[in-house]
């Protein structure tokens, strides 16, 4: 199976947080280093360590990321258990007992080497701001007595963030890969509490509108396979921009219809664990058999789903089984507040959709 955009995207970024840290390795040291003794050998260990925490934690440090002291103060704790599970992973935890200067440099340069990508990134990092702070950065290191800082080493500083400017610029190419004036997806809000928003893929096809209908309509259902795989392309990539930045994340709905029913291979773009915390599949109540063979493909790629009932009337209590999420409307459970109880104890979660829609 493919990547995913964002398991892409985390493949880019431990070459860049890697790349980061050999230029910091020579401007923040150590008098006398046992942990390695040429950069081939930081490079090494440096590059498993950084993968072990991209493909764990790379999303989890977004926070201060204006104040790179407590970037670095806050995230110390997550870098350090990285480190240790390397040693440990590689038998040499034992090593660590008289490294402990050579441990926290380590640490040190990688907190750095991580906000500096974090705090730079293209969807609303700056780099010009980065590059001030970083020097005050250096400056706060300088004050710890252990570690030996080169400040005003302006080659390898300007070295390190002309490296950072050409990283963003490829960072920059690749999302614009997927900006096109003829299509977008559109998010709507669909429920108020928990807020989530519906998915709708707009596009247009120039001239289109002069083509007979009936032929525009055989056509359009022909490709409509290649536009939803694209409208779901271009979900990845907002949740991606959404990871990145210090956005709030959304829940996204996404509708079964019956081409998807058929056709659910389309939903393996989403099969990365990230991208399962912040979409969901709304199956109509009354299509839950003859969508089997759909909710069986999103129940094997683990990812969530979640039930529309469109009825008002009062119902009998067993109409649903265990533990669902249900989107609903106010006066169906206005006429049903005997059932709520029963409901809730078998957990029955309700969400309520937004009147206008």
């Amino acid at each position: 199976m493919g990547l995913s955009v964002i398991d892409k995207y985390i493949e880019k970024k431990q070459k860049d947080i890697l790349d980061y840290a050999k230029i910091l390795e020579s401007i923040i040291t150590l008098q006398d280093n046992k942990m390695w003794n040429n950069k081939s050998e930081f490079a090494i260990k440096c590059r498993e360590i950084i993968n072990l925490y991209a493909k764990n934690y790379y999303f989890d440090n977004n926070n201060h990321r204006n104040n790179p002291i407590e970037f670095c103060n806050d995230n110390v704790n997550l870098i350090l258990k990285v480190i240790l599970e390397f040693f440990k992973n590689k038998n040499e935890s034992d090593s660590l007992k008289d490294q402990k200067n050579e441990v926290f440099l380590l640490t040190i340069i990688l907190c750095t080497a991580i906000y500096l990508d974090i705090s730079t990134n293209v969807i609303d990092g700056n780099v010009t701001d980065t590059k001030n702070k970083f020097k005050y950065l250096l400056q706060y290191f300088q004050k710890i007595q252990i570690l030996k800082v080169y400040v005003n080493d302006r080659v390898r500083i300007n070295d390190l963030f002309d490296l950072i400017r050409k990283n963003n610029k490829e960072d920059s190419k690749a999302f614009e890969l997927f900006v096109d004036g003829n299509y977008k997806n559109t998010y709507t809000p669909y429920t108020t509490t928990p807020t989530y928003y519906l998915v709708n893929f707009e596009y247009r096809v120039d001239g289109l509108e002069d083509f007979d209908d009936k032929l525009v309509n055989k056509v359009r259902k022909t490709f409509l396979p290649k536009l939803i795989n694209i409208s779901f392309n271009l979900l990845n990539i907002d949740l991606l921009k959404e990871l990145i930045s210090n956005r709030e994340m959304k829940i996204y709905l996404i509708k079964m219809n019956d081409l998807l029913n058929k056709k659910n291979n389309l939903f393996k773009v989403f099969d990365n664990e990230l991208l399962k915390k912040y979409i969901k599949v709304i199956i109509p109540f009354e299509k839950d058999l003859d969508y089997a063979d759909g909710i069986k493909e999103l129940e094997r790629l683990k990812i969530p789903v979640i039930y529309e009932y469109t009825g008002t009337d009062h119902v009998k209590d067993g109409i649903f089984t265990y533990d669902l999420e249900i989107i609903t409307n106010k006066t169906f459970l206005t006429n049903n507040e005997d059932n709520e109880m029963l409901w809730e104890k078998n957990g029955i979660k309700f969400v309520i959709k937004n009147m206008e829609d």
